[in-house]
């Protein structure tokens, strides 16, 4: 609990010095001016840049190299860890270069088919990666007591093909195709937050001490991020921030094994993609909206609701998926006999 406390309270401390730093840095970049004075912090004047990612990432290396100090890991285990910093770290910047096109040159970003493949290819070199250092995901659990299914040779293709769809789904959750404007100021951070944290109390029964500072470190990067991109955002989220806890999240799915833990943590963004597909699929069929908006947050702000709102909802919501997390860990850990 003293370890959980001192890595918040010092993801808050460095997420506050970041973003101080890098708003006038990227905001330089967007408008060609620099100016240390950020501003008021509860109101916008339009120059609010992205590149949320940066600090998330930057946060959560810098607390999980303390963290791990503190702890102590293996070989084995420092292994695993530095292949997710990397994979979240090249994610984190191909967002930054995303987010960089969008502010800068005034551009759209890459074409969709790229963007996915290059989540496919870096996910299936992951994936490789991991498995040569002893990580592996291959074996699916059931539930019901109904055991393991061994994913076989197709167990590559498949779990890139699932992180690719995770690291989406937390892009759709902050916004549509990176345009803030569809998105909720700081939602898709607060979820995500509550997603890691979540696995953090699930992965909490002390056979998993690193796992668990993983996803505590991932949790203070949202809510650091969030000291600057709480609702008014002085430093949107951006292409670099999804990506980045996508990443994160697939990293831990890595670590852990556990499919229906992270599907779980991963709910109210996977409830958004698969709200935004379908909304596309129905207006490609019948040229109607399902939807009052391309996703479940947007619907939700044009049918009245505030911000606010929106945020404690999906928050709420990914807390009660969690408590789901949870009781998969426990149900893995003690009730299948292997």
């Amino acid at each position: 609990m003293k370890l959980t406390f001192v890595i918040f309270a010092m993801q808050l401390a460095v997420g506050a010095l970041l973003g101080r730093l890098c708003v006038p840095l990227f905001r330089k970049l967007k408008t060609g001016k620099f100016d240390i004075y950020i501003g008021d912090r509860f109101a916008q004047d339009g120059s609010e840049p992205r590149g949320g990612g940066a600090v998330m990432f930057i946060s959560f290396l810098v607390a999980c190299t303390a963290g791990t100090a503190v702890l102590g890991a293996d070989s084995a285990q420092l292994r695993g860890l530095l292949c997710v910093i990397m994979y979240t770290g090249l994610l984190t910047a191909v967002g930054l270069a995303e987010d960089y096109d969008r502010d800068v040159r005034n551009g759209i970003g890459m074409k969709s088919r790229y963007r996915i493949a290059i989540k496919l290819v870096l996910s299936g070199c992951f994936t490789l990666l991991m498995r040569s250092f002893g990580y592996s995901c291959k074996m699916l659990l059931l539930p019901f007591r109904w055991g393991y299914i061994d994913q076989g040779i197709v167990y590559i293709p498949l779990t890139a093909i699932l992180m690719t769809v995770l690291i989406t789904a937390a892009e759709v959750c902050d916004c549509q195709h990176g345009i803030h404007d569809t998105g909720v100021d700081g939602s898709c951070a607060m979820v995500m937050f509550m997603g890691y944290l979540g696995l953090s109390a699930a992965f909490g029964d002390g056979s998993r001490e690193l796992l668990r500072l993983v996803c505590l470190c991932a949790a203070g990067s949202c809510a650091g991020y969030l000291v600057w991109g709480m609702k008014p955002s002085k430093l949107f989220t951006g292409q670099s921030g999804g990506m980045f806890m996508g990443g994160m999240m697939c990293g831990i799915l890595m670590l852990s094994g556990l499919h229906g833990a992270v599907l779980l943590a991963m709910a109210v963004p996977l409830i958004e993609l698969a709200a935004h597909i379908l909304q596309r699929a129905v207006f490609a069929g019948k040229k109607k909206l399902l939807l009052k908006g391309a996703t479940l947050h947007e619907h939700m702000r044009n049918c009245g609701w505030t911000d606010s709102r929106i945020m404690a909802v999906l928050a709420l919501a990914q807390g009660l998926f969690c408590v789901g997390a949870a009781a998969y860990s426990i149900y893995e850990s003690k009730l299948i006999v292997k």
